[in-house]
């Protein structure tokens, strides 16, 4: 009898909802997504735009180098970012910047994790903006259909609007509380993915 349990071990229970904590922890990494990534984006395009143009001066060399050096700080706050999201920490794998100031920049300049960093800079935004779209969307609909009883009599009544959207009769205001209940599992599982699909990009990247 105990051989044939534990060949055939308890299936887990399917959660409706995952645990409140890495549903917060998702939120907190999605939303940031979209105001670190146009700063990230902005800093290090704007780095390397100057810089490559003005390398043949040689003043770009410096510009670059410093673009690199904060790519790197960046990507220290991202790995953090993505720990949220992957509920672990993110290492990163960038050399160690020691000796003389030209040593420390041909180590800066060479270090493919360097790069690696430079590239997510340029990937945080997109990836961020669609993430903190995604949480948006899905949380505010999900939330503000199942507390429509609170506010959506003061909502003005917009012709040709379905009834759904527009009456607020008791039958038509219970369908909104359940259809933003029901709503609530898509709109976590959904952000459980995007923020664990966002964590992992960072962690190849990053990590």
């Amino acid at each position: 009898m105990n051989s044939i349990a534990l060949d055939n071990p308890t299936p887990r229970r399917m959660r409706l909802l995952p645990p409140l904590r890495t549903m917060a922890l998702d939120a907190v990494h999605l939303v940031l997504g979209l105001p670190a990534g146009i700063a990230i984006f902005t800093i290090v395009v704007t780095g390397l735009s100057v810089g490559a143009g003005l390398a043949i001066t040689l003043v770009g060399i410096p510009i670059l180098l410093s673009t690199l050096l904060l790519a790197r700080g960046f990507a220290e706050i991202e790995r953090r970012r993505a720990g949220l999201a992957l509920d672990e920490r993110v290492r990163g794998r960038e050399r160690r910047l020691e000796g003389s100031a030209m040593d420390r920049a041909r180590t800066l300049a060479t270090d493919p994790a360097s790069w690696r960093d430079v590239l997510w800079g340029l990937l945080v935004l997109p990836v961020g903006t669609a993430g903190f779209a995604l949480a948006v969307a899905l949380w505010s609909t999900a939330l503000g259909l199942a507390t429509s009883p609170i506010y959506w009599w003061a909502l003005g009544d917009e012709p040709g609007d379905p009834a759904i959207l527009d009456d607020t009769g008791l039958g038509y205001s219970v369908l909104r509380v359940l259809i933003g209940l029901a709503l609530m599992p898509v709109a976590a599982w959904l952000s459980r993915a995007a923020a664990a699909g966002s964590g992992r990009l960072a962690r190849a990247l990053l990590g």
